[in-house]
């Protein structure tokens, strides 16, 4: 479908680009339908805080597989076939964007309106007062505001009040961005605009208000182009210390994407006996697939190599990072520490998987280099932050070429 749309030189807004993404699902409706139905971007849009939001209450327990994408399994965006209804809705929304060539969550709506209205229903035999709809979207729409699915829109006021308002509103809906300063730094965060509203104060004084809702990275991006010019910054600062990279990954856990958990935990208490407690930079989990990484930080500007007469071998910096890792993993041999950690993370974690951020990779001469100096510290896996940045910009790339 991305790829239809992109030979027609079409794109979609970045509210509908999300929700394509969030909603990307294989779903089995077969006889009603084959591919990826409307109404799954139409719940997506509810729950992304649209137009669709601000306008309607939809009571979401009464979905079902027809209607609801978290039941579908999940599929790679550029893959999707587009269900008969679905074509029908993104034509219509095209026209609607003409001369343009954006289509935003406004033309989707009203697209779905449209095709609803003007190709009419069908009557369900055997079902009194039943009909078939020409998009699932007027389904979902029904379900959710307390009709049945197949009720006509004649007998369905709430839904025929809904399209004659989204017929008044804007057609696109992209992010919009707050300014701010942290730490000393101009940063971008992005966010949605709910509504106006006003607070009355103890003499009586009326003070307007704009109420903003700021969207986390987890939730619609992962990562934004802003969040990785701070830490390319960060990087290149020769000033930045070890404190403030710490604090950067705290703030923006989503960085640590290439090793999968669910559950980032910063500066974790391993409690000893004897001596002072061990603790490590980062802790990362994933209780349902029961594993788990200990992340070591180390400066951009720190040695990795160290280059000698017919021996090269990892520099100082690196062993002295191993030695304390393994120090933190031997922690985890015994009983007792893993049963007390495992109250509060709810995950019994034994000989964690190691990692230190550290570093340039250009130091190493080539591919082969680094694997060849990786095999000798085959425990710790050495991540610079030139990788974390390359993955980074290859995710956001990925993300773009699915909304275009």
């Amino acid at each position: 479908m991305l790829a239809q749309l992109k030979s027609h030189g079409l794109e979609f807004d970045q509210k509908l680009s999300r929700a394509f993404e969030v909603s990307a699902s294989l779903p089995d409706i077969e006889p009603e339908d084959q591919g990826f139905p409307d109404s799954y971007l139409t719940l997506a849009l509810y729950r992304l805080n649209t137009t669709l939001t601000r306008l309607v209450d939809l009571d979401e327990g009464r979905f079902n597989i027809f209607h609801e994408y978290k039941l579908a399994p999940k599929c790679d965006p550029t893959t999707v076939v587009p269900g008969e209804r679905l074509c029908l809705v993104l034509t219509e929304a095209a026209r609607l964007a003409e001369p343009g060539k954006t289509i935003g969550v406004g033309h989707f709506l009203r697209a779905i309106a449209a095709v609803t209205r003007d190709y009419g229903e069908e009557p369900a035999y055997g079902f009194k007062n039943q009909v078939l709809h020409s998009t699932f979207s007027i389904e979902t729409l029904m379900w959710g505001l307390g009709y049945h699915a197949w009720t006509p829109l004649a007998d369905a006021p709430k839904v025929r009040d809904l399209f004659s308002a989204i017929e008044g509103k804007e057609p696109t809906e992209d992010f919009q961005y707050l300014m701010a300063i942290e730490q000393g730094r101009i940063v971008f965060r992005p966010t949605s605009i709910l509504d106006p509203y006003c607070i009355e104060g103890k003499a009586g004084i009326v003070r307007p208000g704009l109420a903003v809702l700021t969207h986390f990275k987890e939730q619609y991006a992962g990562v934004t182009p802003s969040e990785l010019m701070e830490l390319e910054d960060l990087i290149n600062d020769p000033r930045a210390r070890e404190e403030d990279i710490q604090s950067f990954f705290e703030k923006h856990p989503q960085f640590f994407r290439r090793w999968d958990h669910r559950e980032v935990f910063p500066h974790v208490f391993l409690t000893r006996e004897d001596t002072g407690p061990l603790i490590p930079d980062f802790l990362l989990v994933d209780p349902e697939a029961q594993r788990a990484t200990i992340v070591d930080l180390k400066l951009p500007q720190a040695k990795l190599v160290r280059r000698q007469k017919n021996r090269d071998r990892f520099s100082t910096a690196v062993t002295e990072a191993r030695a304390q890792l393994l120090e933190y993993s031997n922690w985890f041999e015994e009983r007792g520490n893993r049963e007390r950690l495992k109250e509060r993370l709810g995950i019994e974690i034994y000989r964690p998987h190691l990692g230190v951020v550290i570093g340039s990779s250009s130091e190493f001469r080539d591919a082969f280099d680094r694997q060849k100096l990786m095999a000798t510290i085959p425990d710790v896996e050495i991540v610079t932050y030139d990788d974390i940045v390359a993955r980074t910009q290859s995710r956001l790339a990925l993300i773009r070429s699915a909304g275009r």
